[in-house]
């Protein structure tokens, strides 16, 4: 568990940073609206940078989520399961996310190569490069594998699904 904490505390920043990010998004969406309605303009670029940050944002919050057990499952059908085959199914879980977020950093990371190369941008007059939003992708899948393999590894906790987050 000690060896994770590291993990954890990249975890913490990524949240705080998402945090950030979604009140970036907000806040700029209200500056958007209050442009348009008391000046009857805003700039074009004011609509398509909240979408990068919640790209962002999503991407940055995978990790933290699956490291508390948050990510969606059939826990209506895992609860009535006995404890040993809630385990080996947390790790048949585990296992296959860490293939799928290994593969979306592998094409992620081909991808923000490409759009580097090519220069590729925005079609909007901000001319965001693409690879910066594109990025989003294998940074956090690369958080996500990285949990996935310490569940492997059984230094993350495994939670029982009485113990997961409850349904309300």
């Amino acid at each position: 568990m000690a060896d994770a904490k590291w993990l954890d505390r990249l975890d913490d920043r990524a949240e705080l940073a998402a945090a950030a990010l979604v009140l970036a998004a907000a806040g700029l969406v209200f500056a958007g609206v209050v442009m348009r309605n008391v000046f009857t303009t805003s700039p074009s670029w004011i609509a398509e940078l909240p979408v990068h940050f919640i790209v962002w944002a999503v991407f940055l919050a995978l990790a933290a989520s699956f490291s508390r057990g948050a990510e969606l499952g059939l826990d209506i059908l895992v609860r009535r399961l006995p404890p040993g085959v809630q385990w080996a199914l947390d790790r048949l879980g585990a296992l296959a996310m860490l293939v799928i977020a290994a593969m979306l950093v592998w094409l992620g990371s081909e991808l923000v190569q490409r759009q580097y190369a090519m220069g590729a941008v925005t079609a909007s007059a901000a001319r965001t490069p693409l690879w910066l939003i594109t990025s989003a992708m294998p940074v956090g899948c690369a958080m996500l594998a990285l949990h996935a393999a310490a569940r492997l590894a059984g230094r993350e906790r495994f939670k029982p699904a009485d113990e997961a987050l409850p349904i309300e």
